[in-house]
C-alpha cells in the first residue's frame, strides 16, 4: 500500500480556474490541479511506472528582480524575505509555486511547469519559468516545461485516461491469474489474448480483465506508441516501462515551445529550504 503524501496544494495564490481532481495510487492520494492542462499532465505522471513519487505545488520559490536592458536578471533567495513584495530600489521580490515536483525510481527529480503554449512568449511567463529552471538547476534537476501541444498529441493521454477507467472494476482473481500466466510465457497481442481467455469469461469481461492488470502495471505495454486495439502488444509487468521524459517531454525544459535560456539572467544565491 502506498504511504499518503500529504498535499502541499496550498501553497499556491488563490487563481481562477477550476479544481480538478486526479486519483494517484502510487502516493495514497488524489492530485489536487488548477485546470485541464495540469489535470491531463497529472494523469500521465500517476499512471507512469517510472514515477514513484509526485507533489503537487511542491514548494514556494521566492526571489528578487530588477528590469535591465538585456531583460529582468534574477536572484533567487533563500526564504520568505519579512517584507514581502517589498522594493529596493529598482529591485522587487515575489515568488513562483511550480506545478509539479517528480521523483523517478532511480531517485532522480524533475521539476515540472504546465503551461499553454500562447503564454510561453510573455515576459511574466518567462521571468516564472527562468526562476523555475534556476531553482531546479540548484538543486541538480531537470527542468520540463509541458504544454497541450504535447499533452494532447498523440495516444499517451487517452491511453492513461482508458486504463483509469479500469482500475476499480471488479474482476475475478482467477481470470486475472490466468491472464498473467498466458503473458508470462511470451508477450501477445491484446487479440490473441482474448482469444486465448474467452473460455473462461466473456469477451468484455476479459478486455476488462487486461485494461486492470495494465492500469495496475501487473502487465506491461507501451502507452506512447500508439492508441491501444487488439494489435497492442502485452508484455509481462515490470519489463516494459514507458517514461514521457524520455520522448515528447523533453529534458531540461527543452520543449518546442520554451523560452531560450538567453531570455533572462538570473544569479543564484540562495534557496528556498530543500524538497
Amino acid at each position: 500500500m502506498a504511504v499518503v503524501q500529504p498535499s502541499t496544494f496550498h501553497l499556491r495564490r488563490r487563481t481562477p480556474g477550476s479544481f480538478v481532481l486526479v486519483p494517484c495510487p502510487r502516493i495514497g492520494r488524489s492530485l489536487r490541479c488548477q485546470g485541464q492542462l495540469e489535470a491531463a499532465a497529472a494523469t500521465i505522471l500517476s499512471a507512469c511506472p517510472a514515477v514513484v513519487s509526485i507533489q503537487e505545488q511542491p514548494c514556494s520559490i521566492w526571489y528578487a528582480w530588477r528590469e535591465t536592458a538585456q531583460g529582468p536578471q534574477i536572484r533567487l533567495l533563500r526564504e520568505r524575505p519579512a517584507t514581502p513584495r517589498q522594493k529596493t530600489g529598482d529591485e522587487r521580490c515575489s515568488y513562483i509555486v511550480p506545478d509539479f515536483l517528480v521523483e523517478m525510481g532511480d531517485g532522480y527529480k524533475r521539476l515540472v511547469e504546465v503551461k499553454p503554449s500562447r503564454k510561453l512568449d510573455r515576459p511574466l511567463v518567462q521571468r516564472k519559468l527562468s526562476v523555475a529552471r534556476a531553482y531546479a538547476a540548484q538543486h541538480g534537476w531537470s527542468f520540463h516545461i509541458v504544454t497541450e501541444r504535447v499533452l494532447f498529441d498523440g495516444s499517451l493521454l487517452t491511453n492513461a485516461r482508458l486504463l483509469g477507467r479500469y482500475r476499480q472494476v471488479e474482476v475475478s482473481e482467477e481470470l486475472l491469474d490466468r491472464a498473467i500466466g498466458l503473458v508470462d510465457s511470451a508477450p501477445a497481442t491484446l487479440a490473441h489474448l482474448s482469444r486465448q481467455l474467452q473460455p473462461w469469461a466473456a469477451g468484455q469481461m476479459v478486455r476488462t480483465a487486461l485494461f486492470q492488470l495494465l492500469a495496475h502495471e501487473r502487465l506491461d505495454c507501451d502507452l506512447c506508441a500508439a492508441p491501444l486495439n487488439d494489435e497492442t502488444v502485452i508484455h509481462p509487468g515490470g519489463t516494459h516501462p514507458w517514461n514521457p521524459f524520455d520522448s515528447v517531454w523533453g529534458p531540461n525544459g527543452c520543449s518546442t515551445d520554451a523560452p531560450s535560456e538567453s531570455s533572462s539572467n538570473w544569479q543564484p544565491t540562495g534557496s528556498s529550504p530543500a524538497i
